[in-house]
């Protein structure tokens, strides 16, 4: 075992994990990617293809996962159709236009927004950006979790 591949590795995913909260990295697909060239680099031996095709798996479901929580958190908290739109296109707009701080607020006012198109009130309004928030950050949470299983999985494999 070649310990400088191993500690390069380990790197990538430990960057990977800051990278589930941290904007503007790229998470778990930069964790897929170590592993995966992690594999490359011993053969596939201990780093099978089902595990790649397992991990590959779950670094898709992160992805969905970062949409998916903004909506459904502005959703539970009773946006409208255009809210909701709002907040999943904030989400995109913010991280572009303005990082890191921008995929916070992005969705916040992208909700809010959407809900002012559809004729609501500030309470409504602020309640959707709450929601998109929150699910955003629950998001996060999840990824977090998901990277950290991941980590665990890959020190289990190759030690």
């Amino acid at each position: 075992m070649d310990i400088w591949v191993v500690i390069f590795t380990l790197a990538a995913i430990l960057l990977g994990i800051a990278g589930t909260f941290v904007p503007m990295l790229p998470g778990i697909p930069l964790i897929f990617i170590a592993i995966a060239a992690y594999g490359w680099h011993e053969g596939f031996q201990n780093v099978t293809a089902r595990y790649l095709v397992i991990i590959a798996a779950i670094t898709v479901l992160s992805l969905f996962v970062d949409y998916l929580s903004t909506y459904l958190g502005a959703k539970y908290f009773g946006s409208s159709k255009k809210g909701l739109i709002g907040a999943v296109l904030g989400s995109f707009i913010g991280l572009f236009l303005f990082p890191p701080l921008g995929l916070l607020i992005g969705p916040w006012v992208g909700a809010i927004l959407g809900e002012f198109l559809e004729g609501n009130d500030w309470n409504k309004a602020l309640r959707s950006g709450l929601g998109a928030v929150i699910g955003l950050f629950t998001g996060v949470a999840f990824k977090l979790v998901l990277s950290a299983a991941i980590f665990i999985s890959f020190l289990i494999i190759i030690f």
